[in-house]
């Protein structure tokens, strides 16, 4: 009778385990399928480090977006045109590079403040004018792709200078060991931030354990950490034996890093979730949701525009077909990385973690030479399944 009162117990504790971590349990569920069938199909080419590598610095672009994007879907609002605002960008950067001759500095501070412009347009009718989001973003949708088609005249406009260039397909270069098979700096990054991870796990856990708050033993949070300190190593070592990493990768960590920090030690982040689980209660408590719901757009254009820089400075030139279908990835991205589309809860990491796992959906197809049809339905099956474990999962909580 004992012993079927302590298994009961003990399967309650691992259900509530599970349940509390849902979103990560599903995420690396996820991951790990699409990984390791591709790997199998494409005859282990899908996970050598040279395809990694790729998978990485193509994922870079739309997971920048999808670094904000997360706050726009967690406040309860949308973007339909992430993916044509980059094009617009894009166009009017290689315009700017090569039809003016305008330096790189000069053209990156120039793309900043069209994204804090296109911030504002969407902020101003959807926070202040309280206009459908999805009816707003995609009219710009459409706007951006007219800007595109006028700025370009529908054709490609490049190459941009090799400064500019360099934030999308640049390389930290070795430093001292210059002769070695793996990139010196990168490693010693890796090192570093696998340090600093251990330091700030270390702390928190002290933290909870003084404060009473500490869920699982010792034994529990040591295997994680362990856990999570390898999969740093391995992910990072992609890059650094191959060619180290790339100024895409590390200004997607820098943002993923800072927005990170904004949602969790932040009163706007604070905003931003409670906005998300209900305007109206968020409005009595005093919260200015007009002004937040602003910040967010003005935050995600920037990013996009930023998003718009790596992705001119990889391709080298800019075409009227840039960008489409990035807010697709990204927003999917998002809600496979527990994004709810339901708002109200989601992460920074979540968000990059599942936008890259699309990105690994896009390439794992390409290997296999799937025709657009099929990607299309591949594509639309996932979004569908994402979003109907989301609105289950809230469900399940919800009871």
């Amino acid at each position: 009778m004992t012993n079927n009162k302590s298994d009961s117990n003990a399967a309650k504790k691992i259900g509530l385990m599970l349940t509390n971590n849902f979103d990560k349990v599903s995420l690396f569920a996820e991951m790990l399928i699409i990984f390791v069938t591709f790997q199998i199909v494409t005859d282990g080419l899908f996970m050598t480090s040279r395809n990694l590598s790729n998978l990485l610095m193509q994922g870079a672009t739309c997971s920048i977006i999808a670094v904000t994007m997360m706050l726009v879907i967690v406040s309860q609002n949308a973007d339909l045109s992430a993916g044509s605002a980059l094009g617009f960008i894009g166009c009017f950067a290689a315009a700017m590079q090569v039809q003016q001759n305008v330096n790189t500095p000069l053209t990156i501070v120039s793309v900043l403040v069209v994204g804090v412009l296109i911030g504002l347009w969407h902020g101003f009718w959807i926070g202040y004018k309280k206009l459908p989001a999805f009816i707003v973003t995609y009219a710009s949708q459409l706007i951006f792709k007219g800007g595109t088609l006028l700025i370009g005249d529908g054709m490609s406009i490049g190459p941009v200078s090799k400064s500019f260039s360099t934030f999308g397909n640049g390389y930290l270069p070795k430093v001292i060991l210059k002769d070695a098979s793996f990139n010196d700096i990168s490693l010693f990054i890796t090192i570093i931030a696998m340090v600093i991870y251990v330091v700030i796990a270390f702390r928190s856990r002290m933290k909870s354990k003084k404060t009473g708050t500490a869920s699982g033993s010792d034994a529990l949070f040591a295997l994680k950490t362990i856990f999570i300190t390898a999969v740093i190593f391995i992910v990072c070592s992609i890059m650094v034996f191959q060619q180290g990493f790339s100024y895409a990768i590390i200004i997607l960590a820098v943002l993923g890093l800072l927005f990170a920090f904004i949602v969790k030690y932040t009163p706007f982040g604070r905003y931003v979730f409670a906005i998300g689980g209900n305007a109206e209660a968020a409005k009595l408590s005093g919260i200015s949701v007009e002004k937040t719901v602003m910040m967010i757009y003005i935050f995600h254009s920037v990013v996009t525009a930023i998003a718009a820089i790596v992705f001119l400075g990889r391709v080298g030139q800019a075409t009227a077909s840039a960008g489409t279908s990035f807010e697709f990835i990204a927003i999917t991205g998002c809600v496979v990385g527990g994004t709810s589309i339901l708002g109200g809860r989601g992460n920074v990491l979540g968000a990059i973690v599942g936008t890259m796992i699309m990105t690994g959906l896009d390439n794992g197809m390409s290997l296999l030479n799937l025709g657009a049809t099929w990607q299309y339905i591949v594509k639309g099956l996932v979004l569908m399944l994402a979003i109907a474990l989301d609105v289950m999962s809230k469900k399940g909580k919800a009871n």
